[in-house]
Parts: structure tokens; sequence; C-alpha cells
């Protein structure tokens, strides 16, 4: 996996999105000959933390006084990625920052040029607790100006 690239511009031209280039990892793929759900969701929770590494942690690894936990994942499988050695790119950005919790979405493309598809949409939602006490706590204002760095709308999903 490398590390998150500088943010790009979206489709929209409004949104900013951080990119993580990451492998298809056999360990990755399902008895169908393709990437297993379980191992989409790791590449989400990966270029997450790549791009936004002080969720939970400080610099030195060390445990923080706040933890921010996923309460929810809508996930779109649009087409399969088989094993493969050419990288998969995950984008992220932040489509909603509320007092104490974030939305994060993704697209993860079939590749790292122009014109790659998209296997995958997804959002997450996550709430900031505290340590302590494990009821939200607010963003500061350095947390939110980590996730405003990369704004956008929000993702286009299915209903069900």
């Amino acid at each position: 996996m490398s590390e998150g690239t500088a943010p790009a511009a979206g489709a929209t031209g409004q949104d900013v999105r951080g990119r993580v280039v990451m492998q298809v990892r056999w360990s990755d793929v399902d008895l169908f000959g393709h990437v297993n759900n379980a191992a989409f969701l790791r590449y989400l929770d990966d270029a997450r933390f790549t791009l936004f590494p002080r969720m939970g942690v400080d610099e030195a690894g060390a445990m923080t006084a706040s933890l921010l936990v996923v309460v929810k994942h809508e996930i779109d499988y649009v087409a399969p990625i088989r094993f493969r050695l050419a990288p998969v790119v995950v984008e992220v950005w932040v489509p909603r920052l509320g007092r104490s919790s974030v939305d994060f979405a993704y697209e993860v493309l079939d590749g790292d040029g122009p014109g790659a598809g998209v296997a995958l949409r997804a959002r997450s939602r996550m709430v900031q607790l505290d340590r302590a006490t494990h009821t939200p706590r607010a963003f500061t204002a350095e947390e939110r100006a980590s996730f405003a760095a990369y704004p956008g709308s929000e993702p286009v999903l299915r209903g069900w």
C-alpha cells in the first residue's frame, strides 16, 4: 500500500479526494476467484487510516483520549476485482462533518490509470467518543481541519 497522495479533484470538480494505491493480496481473494467483501472493508479501513493517521492514536502510536468508532457502513459492490499484480486505488473524501461524527465516502477503482472503472462505492459514519466515558466528544479545531481538507459530495449509492 502506498501512502496517500495529494488530494485530487473528483468527478464533480468540487470533491477533493485522497487516493491510496493498494495491491490485491492473494489472501483477499475467495473461492469464487474475486476479492471477498470482508477484504474490501479492510481496503476502506486501510485507506482511511493512511489519510487520517491520528484517528485514536498520536504520532508515536500511543492511544489518545478519544476513539473514532464506526457506527455504520453502506456498500455497493459494482464490479468484481480478481487477483492480479496491477494495484487498485481507494479514493476517500468527507461528504459530512458533524459535531462529533464524520462520514467518509469511498470509491475503489479497478486500476490506477485514466478510465479505471469503479468496483465499489461506500460510505461509513464514525462517531468520536471520549475514551474514559465512551460518550460522544466534539471534534477539536485541528481534527475538523484534517477532515475538512477532503470535502466532497455524498456518494451515489443504490437504494434498497
